[in-house]
């Protein structure tokens, strides 16, 4: 049998390939306790009996007489002797080495029987497993070595069917938990309790989407470490932290479609009852995210028509349809964001629709054939954090009413146009003075409107009495940045009929056109006082 175990090494390597999927190498244990505490066979501890002994796991025991047994032992074997093979002194130095050797090679405990070489374990023994902390036990000659062995494989099976009722009963609330509204809620928290250890689940950008028994100070650790594992293409791995707390992490989905990643607290290495909860929940947590980012194209086409009621203002159907579509529209304060499809890559799509799946009060549409998001404002951070990790550039409106999302999606388009045209790499802000510019100030100045229109006073007066077009000519003269060429061209005439149109607006302005301020102060007026411009209508 001893044959047949993997070497420690292989076996946690194992594991952490395999991830939660059931099946696996390691096998159940006792508390040594439980065993040593079985009256019928008379076994007496008689050294290193520390306070945790008794809890120290027993895997399996095995009887040698070898001088060093330890390459056919494998941890967690309780070792059973008579010291047949020792002399009748040994020094201490030989009893320190023989338990050291036990010790590193991971035996629970050394069981020495008596009556048969021994009519009592050497002191030499006694005082090297009290010195080096391993547990030492008394075999009376009338215990059999082989009634330990069957005892011990008598509890090991009792443990090992306990487990199993215990992984049934288990799997069968985490199933029922997943028929809850808050189906992936429900499963963390019936899977935490059942383990009695914090599980999480995050999305691909490492974004806490269900939690349950998690310390807040680890929070931003997991973050990492879950975005580190996405990003390194692995499927499960064991993490650390500084002060020791273990974790391990699988990635959910597909393998070229990562939506998140579950977390648990790491207690030593699962059994095969823990596998199998943790292969459910892993799979109906595959399953939640799915249902929740709605990939498919008839969720897609109805998310699209949500949004075109909501644009036409039709709230209350909109919020009908969704109800029963299972979309939550977005409450309170709202966020438009605009981007492009060309500007994406398949890892930004990923992390978005994870995004997506995990939170409620955002989703992703489609209108007018542009990718839209529209988020209750709690999300901008994270969807901040998604554009900058993937440098796409994007818009997003100011926070507003549901009822105003005709406008901030207007806001949204007009920040996105700002990053596109700046090579902008994430998401800009929609703001007003930012984006509209000085002329969008003086645009709302009634004053600046009339003194725009005393500007162009002469000229226009000048144009209605002779049926000239001096001021037609000085709008495309200043298009065209004072190049008289392409301008005339525009305009069907000749350069020097361009000329002397500028030169006679300079006359009745009686400015000097060579003038960078005069110029933009001309311009300015010509913006302002467009004959089909209204005053306090917006021009830019």
């Amino acid at each position: 049998m001893n044959a047949q175990r993997a070497a420690p090494s292989e076996t946690q390597e194992t594991q952490l390939d395999q991830g939660f999927q059931p099946g696996g190498t390691s096998s159940p244990t006792i508390p040594l306790g439980e065993l040593l505490h079985q009256y019928q066979l008379g076994l007496v501890t008689i050294a290193g009996n520390s306070a945790d002994a008794g809890d120290r796991p027993v895997q399996w025991v095995h009887a040698s007489e070898l001088n060093d047994p330890t390459p056919f032992l494998t941890p967690r074997t309780v070792l059973l002797t008579t010291g047949a093979r020792f002399d009748d002194s040994p020094d201490q130095a030989d009893a320190d080495d023989f338990v050291a050797r036990l010790i590193d090679a991971g035996v629970t405990a050394l069981g020495v029987g008596i009556g048969l070489h021994w009519d009592r374990v050497p002191m030499r023994f006694v005082s090297a497993c009290d010195r080096l902390g391993l547990p030492l036990f008394r075999v009376p000659y009338d215990t059999a070595f082989i009634e330990i062995v069957q005892t011990a494989a008598r509890l090991i099976d009792a443990e090992e069917r306990a487990r199993d009722l215990w992984s049934l009963e288990a799997q069968r609330a985490v199933s029922n938990a997943a028929l809850h509204r808050d189906g992936l809620g429900a499963v963390v928290s019936e899977a935490a309790s059942r383990l009695g250890r914090w599980v999480c689940i995050t999305d691909r950008s490492g974004r806490i989407v269900e939690s349950a028994g998690l310390d807040p100070s680890a929070t931003e650790w997991l973050r990492r470490e879950a975005r580190r594992l996405v990003s390194r293409g692995a499927s499960a791995a064991r993490i650390e932290d500084d002060r020791g707390a273990g974790a391990r992490l699988q990635t959910l989905g597909r393998q070229r479609s990562v939506l998140g990643v579950l977390a648990i607290s790491d207690d030593g290495t699962p059994d095969s009852a823990d596998r199998a909860l943790l292969g459910l929940v892993s799979a109906l947590a595959t399953i939640q995210l799915e249902h929740r980012a709605g990939i498919d194209t008839a969720q897609a086409a109805l998310r699209t028509g949500i949004v075109r009621l909501l644009v036409e203002g039709e709230t209350r159907l909109a919020g009908r349809l969704a109800a029963s579509t299972l979309v939550r529209l977005p409450d309170g304060p709202i966020v438009a964001a605009r981007y492009a499809d060309s500007d994406t890559s398949e890892a930004f799509e990923q992390d978005l629709r994870s995004l997506d799946a995990g939170s409620a009060g955002l989703f992703a549409a489609t209108l007018e054939g542009t990718p839209l998001l529209i988020a209750e404002a709690r999300h901008l951070p994270a969807i901040r954090r998604l554009f900058g990790a993937h440098g796409v550039p994007g818009g997003v409106s100011e926070r507003g009413r549901l009822a105003e999302l005709d406008a901030l999606i207007q806001q949204a388009e007009r920040a996105y146009e700002h990053a596109s045209a700046h090579d902008g790499s994430a998401l800009v802000a929609y703001v007003p003075t930012l984006h509209d510019g000085v002329l969008s100030i003086l645009d709302a100045s009634q004053e600046a409107h009339r003194r725009a229109a005393m500007l162009l006073a002469p000229i226009r007066q000048h144009d209605q009495r002779h049926g000239d077009r001096i001021e037609e000519a000085l709008r495309v003269w200043l298009t065209h940045h004072g190049q008289t060429s392409p301008a005339a061209s525009e305009l069907g005439i000749h350069r020097h009929t361009l000329k002397a149109r500028v030169q006679t607006g300079a006359t009745l302005l009686q400015s000097d056109f060579d003038n960078p301020d005069t110029r933009a102060e001309l311009w300015t007026a010509l913006r302002l006082s467009a004959p089909d411009q209204l005053p306090g209508q917006r021009t830019v």
